[in-house]
């Protein structure tokens, strides 16, 4: 999977005219944010949430799996914010290289849904324990409407492989029960991309809530 998102990031993304913009669900959902803290960014990617939270003020630990993405962000990472933003390499699939109730706010955009059932379990769970209590959990998910929901290989429900790519295709009950612990402000299918604009799909998954005490 490494590889695929390595060309992902450095040749189709590259050229994308939305790549450097923040994400329509970041600029929603930092209406919710307290009025500063400290913001872990699962799956960043090539960080353009990242420096739009640091921009307003927070403390970033911008993380992803992939290299190349974290060598990208740091170049577009502005003088000014370099020390609001701190680059990390993590794995999803591993326990949190960080301490318990560390952030503030966990914000994952389009980076839960490459996950079995197990490892979903046990990421959101690791997100509890480094959220604070009443800290804010914020993600955005694939939905169950998506066109790829039916394609590729079933690897178990609403599980598919799909090319090189295994993703999970959430609906709103299952991220109901997946975030049992939250108290949701925003949980809906009316969220959007830049990215799937182009494919129709205006109906993936947003979560924003509060972890309880």
């Amino acid at each position: 999977m490494q590889n695929n998102w390595s060309d992902k990031h450095t040749a189709e993304y590259a050229t994308s005219d939305w790549i450097d913009k923040p994400s329509i669900f970041a600029e929603t959902a930092i209406s919710y944010f307290p009025e500063k803290g400290k913001i872990l960014d699962l799956g960043a990617g090539q960080g353009q949430d990242s420096r739009f939270f640091a921009e307003h003020g927070y403390a970033v630990t911008s993380t992803d799996l992939e290299q190349s993405a974290l060598d990208l962000s740091k170049s577009k990472l502005p003088h000014e914010l370099a020390d609001k933003v701190d680059l990390r390499q993590v794995d999803l699939r591993e326990r949190l290289p960080f301490a318990d109730a560390m952030f503030d706010v966990v914000y994952a955009h389009l980076s839960f849904h490459y996950f079995s059932e197990e490892v979903t379990k046990q990421l959101l769970a690791e997100v509890k324990r480094v959220l604070r209590p009443g800290g804010m959990l914020a993600f955005l998910v694939n939905t169950a409407l998506d066109p790829e929901a039916d394609m590729g290989i079933e690897i178990e429900p609403n599980y598919r492989q799909i090319g090189q790519t295994a993703k999970r295709f959430f609906t709103i009950e299952m991220t109901k029960e997946y975030t049992m612990g939250f108290v949701a402000k925003v949980l809906d299918n009316q969220g959007e991309t830049y990215k799937d604009r182009a494919k129709g799909v205006h109906n993936l998954i947003r979560f924003i809530g509060t972890k309880s005490e």
